[in-house]
């Protein structure tokens, strides 16, 4: 098991998944795990090029390594597990908008993914809670005074495959 926090812009998350996975290949008491990795990899729906990591390019690198994820081979830009603004009140008022604008200027994006390899794990049910009651309202700002983490949670149930649980 694995976890990583995503630079501000993403871009450290794909060197990271490779040497990751270089470093489990290259040493003999981990080459015979399976890895489970959470990650808040700060992907973005509309990434800025070179600037910013595409959730599409992002879930193509899982994909070329081996990996899947919670969601799929293929992640839905849509599928936003972030969804927050800055308030005049924070300090970085570079970043602030009024409360109309949060939506367009806000940090709504699909950041968070739990990647294991394809052959060794099959997903039996995905889903996301930014309400700490195991349910995700789209289109809500978060964090709010019942759910204070500014990232909804991602759930997954995996389970290992057949071609896995026959080489036991």
């Amino acid at each position: 098991v694995a976890s990583f926090h995503g630079d501000t812009n993403g871009l450290a998350t794909k060197p990271v998944l490779t040497a990751v996975l270089k470093a489990m290949a290259s040493d003999s008491k981990l080459a015979g795990h399976r890895l489970i990795f959470g990650m808040d990899a700060n992907t973005y729906e509309n990434a800025k090029p070179g600037k910013q990591e595409d959730v599409l390019d992002f879930g193509q690198h899982y994909v070329k390594a081996g990996l899947t994820s919670a969601w799929g081979d293929v992640p839905n830009p849509k599928n936003y597990t972030t969804y927050n603004a800055r308030t005049y009140l924070q300090p970085q008022l570079n970043k602030a908008c009024k409360s109309t604008e949060k939506r367009e200027k806000g940090d709504v994006n699909p950041k968070d993914f739990i990647l294991f390899p394809k052959k060794d794990f099959a997903v039996v049910q995905t889903w996301k809670d930014n309400t700490g009651k195991k349910k995700y309202i789209e289109d809500m700002a978060f964090p709010t005074l019942d759910f204070p983490s500014d990232h909804g949670i991602l759930h997954t149930i995996i389970e290992p495959t057949d071609k896995h649980a026959k080489s036991k």
